[in-house]
């Protein structure tokens, strides 16, 4: 929630003051139906849907999720951000400017003190807005369940002669194929409070290697399990991104060593503190993807844009990911070689 301040920005030339907390606490809520069109941003789909990204032009690669209505924006490209980052980076106006063309298009008088009865307004809408957030986020969570639960009990046993299975030249462990023949992998959580595991959603694969979760599932968290859980009386599990992978590895492993399935490398550590909080005395061993080749492209890029460039590991979502995960849970990393004793101690 935005603290609201009656700070005056100090100003270097002539230009009138403007009171930056009162424009952007008077700007929540309106971003996607009037700000950005005001700022010249127009979306081709809904703005919660994946197209083309207003600043770099990537087709597919934004969507604006406008989060307790601050207009915040996913780019795979651009990074991600709120609204008023989205104006001022696609019309390249300082900080002064954006408040301005801000404050003129939602109709804010910029040239009269904001009251005090205006702020306590602005604050209440924002503390509404977030409750609703809350509830429809919540009951969104509990349809997808619902619809996970019923996806996952109409499905038939998947085949091994599916596309995806084939081009990977894995086998379908306990995994399901719905109607339309997508792959469907089940989505666990493990709720801390009731030590319940329960199904929250669904990840389908497509013959034609598109995935998708259901809209308004739980994500963060949510796992799947290759394997059973008698394995994990051996006292050591791996967790790795994709169920590709995981099925790799537990071929590897001789059908012998639970594998869990985070789904991306940001799920890796709310999973690996999920899974330290069931097995807390087990050996966990993150096995990170490795795209080394696409983050040297990366941090090239940035060079190449006159950016500064961040440490090429940070480009290596995979790595990044899983040796922040291992540290949080006081677990070990290992490289795609698989080798459960090719450790990094440094992880730890």
């Amino acid at each position: 929630m935005i603290k609201l301040s009656k700070r005056m920005p100090t100003m270097t030339d002539k230009r009138t003051p403007l009171d930056f907390d009162a424009i952007r606490a008077a700007a929540i809520g309106n971003y996607v139906s009037t700000i950005f069109p005001a700022a010249g941003i127009s979306f081709s789909k809904a703005a919660h849907q994946h197209q083309a990204c207003p600043m770099c032009g990537g087709s597919n690669r934004f969507r604006c999720d406008d989060k307790r209505g601050e207009g915040t924006w996913i780019c795979s490209q651009c990074g991600a951000g709120n609204g008023f980052m989205l104006v001022q980076q696609y019309t390249g106006l300082d900080v002064y400017e954006t408040n301005k063309l801000i404050a003129g298009a939602i109709g804010l008088d910029t040239t009269s003190e904001v009251t005090d009865e205006q702020r306590a307004q602005w604050q209440s809408q924002q503390v509404e807005r977030e409750a609703v957030e809350k509830a429809e986020k919540r009951q969104a969570r509990i349809d997808a369940a619902a619809r996970a639960t019923s996806i996952w009990d109409n499905a038939k046993s998947a085949t091994n002669d599916h596309p995806y299975l084939l081009r990977k030249n894995i086998a379908s462990i306990n995994l399901r194929q719905d109607a339309n023949d997508n792959l469907v992998i089940p989505m666990n959580y493990y709720n801390k409070d009731t030590k319940v595991v329960t199904l929250v959603n669904i990840q389908t694969i497509a013959p034609d290697s598109e995935k998708l979760f259901l809209k308004g599932g739980l994500v963060n968290g949510a796992y799947h399990l290759i394997g059973n859980t008698t394995m994990f009386a051996g006292g050591i599990v791996l967790i790795c991104e994709g169920y590709a992978t995981g099925a790799t590895i537990f071929d590897a492993m001789s059908y012998s060593l639970p594998v869990i399935v985070a789904f991306n490398a940001n799920n890796l550590i709310p999973v690996a503190q999920s899974i330290r909080a069931q097995y807390p005395d087990h050996r966990i061993i993150i096995c990170a993807d490795n795209d080394s080749a696409t983050a040297i492209k990366m941090r090239d890029k940035d060079i190449s844009e006159g950016k500064e460039p961040k440490p090429l590991i940070e480009y290596n979502a995979g790595i990044y990911k899983a040796k922040q995960a291992a540290a949080t849970i006081g677990g070990e990393m290992v490289t795609p070689s698989f080798d459960i004793l090719d450790i990094d101690k440094d992880a730890a």
